[in-house]
């Protein structure tokens, strides 16, 4: 079940059951256009685009997701457009809504575009847009696709770090109900749905695609499991070494993912390890795509050599470290500790930068731990 809400069948649909708030009304609600609320708690608010296809009113232009400043904006906003919001239009809501969540204040009722909604039209919206979002799988390409599932990956990351808070705005709390079981763990059967829809077009997908996909799964820490006994880590290493050319940031992402879920599928390794190795420089490569990718060689216990020493030789060219953010040396180092590579160079490049440092206020006491520890 999904929060008392979801079924899974054998359609591969993911099918949404209407709100017991609204079940429970005779009628259904008011359309309303967006802009133009005056809403009346007597009533439940439905903003929709069937508003415009049934009026001969043309249909209005999608507005882009980037320019909303607070997720309810974004709800309402989406709502009302449903009706001709393409695949790629779902995937950008999900996305925005990641980076609206993950402000450490949310934006002013007063300064938002959309009046007071109550809890119960909240919920009206978001479950509408959800069961849009999982009915549309299927008529995603696969960029849209890995987007929707990154979005919502993200959205269940961010609500478990910042847990249950008193206060807390109405589509939080609906979005834990949605993404979140009771146990404040993802949702299997969703993620389950959307692994599932990945499968049937994995051969489409890019190394772009395939990464986001990996990368996805991995910050939830979910692995899902097929009926043949594979699972879906095992099927992308397959893909991934298939002609595959992989940029920085898609190769950071998809050891990391691997490492982090402790599947260390040697040739997918070394694979990746050696398209680093091949490349001219590393000048195309951040800091933290640097770090995360020997961290994940040294958690996964893979030894790559030649990756261990072309990644160090860069650092200690380096004109200065200044990029590096503390968690990235950190990082580093432990990796060449735990790796047990001996690179003196490098440990001395990283170790004058600390020294050099006006204070060490930027570490935290673990940074600091395992700098010193490596």
């Amino acid at each position: 079940s999904f929060g008392g809400a979801v079924s899974y069948a054998a359609t591969d649909k993911l099918l949404l059951h209407t709100p017991s708030l609204l079940s429970a009304s005779a009628s259904l609600p008011s359309l309303t256009r967006y802009g133009h609320v005056n809403q009346r708690k007597s009533d439940p608010l439905l903003i929709s685009c069937h508003a415009y296809s049934n009026s001969g009113y043309d249909r209005p232009r999608v507005p882009m997701m980037k320019d909303l400043h607070s997720v309810e904006e974004v709800i309402v906003t989406a709502y009302e457009h449903l009706d001709v919001m393409s695949r790629s239009n779902i995937g950008a809501l999900w996305t925005r809504i990641v980076q609206l969540i993950s402000q450490r204040q949310p934006r002013q009722r007063g300064e938002s575009n959309v009046g007071e909604i109550s809890f119960e039209d909240m919920e009206y919206m978001l479950y509408t847009i959800f069961d849009d979002t999982t009915d549309g799988i299927e008529e995603c390409n696969v960029r849209e696709l890995t987007t929707i599932i990154l979005g919502m990956a993200k959205v269940v990351k961010k609500l478990q770090q910042q847990g249950n808070r008193r206060g807390e705005d109405s589509s939080r709390v609906i979005l834990r109900r949605l993404l979140l079981n009771k146990e404040k763990k993802p949702n299997r059967d969703l993620l389950k749905f959307l692994a599932n829809a990945s499968m049937k077009s994995l051969d489409q997908f890019d190394a772009r695609s395939l990464s986001n996909l990996a990368y996805a799964y991995a910050l939830i820490g979910y692995v899902p499991e097929f009926d043949d006994g594979s699972d879906l880590f095992d099927i992308v290493a397959m893909k991934a070494g298939i002609g595959k050319e992989f940029n920085e940031q898609d190769i950071s992402n998809m050891v990391w993912a691997y490492a982090t879920v402790s599947k260390p599928h040697t040739d997918l390794f070394e694979a990746m390890g050696d398209q680093v190795v091949a490349s001219r420089h590393l000048n195309e490569f951040k800091p933290q795509a640097l770090s995360n990718i020997v961290w994940a060689y040294a958690t996964a216990g893979i030894n790559h050599p030649e990756l261990f020493e072309k990644v160090a030789n860069h650092i200690v060219k380096s004109d200065h470290l200044n990029q590096f953010k503390p968690q990235n040396l950190s990082n580093t180092v432990w990796a060449y500790a735990t790796a047990g590579i001996n690179h003196p160079e490098l440990f001395e490049k990283v170790a004058n930068h600390i020294v050099k440092s006006d204070s060490l206020d930027r570490f935290n006491p673990q940074n600091l731990s395992n700098t010193v520890w490596a």
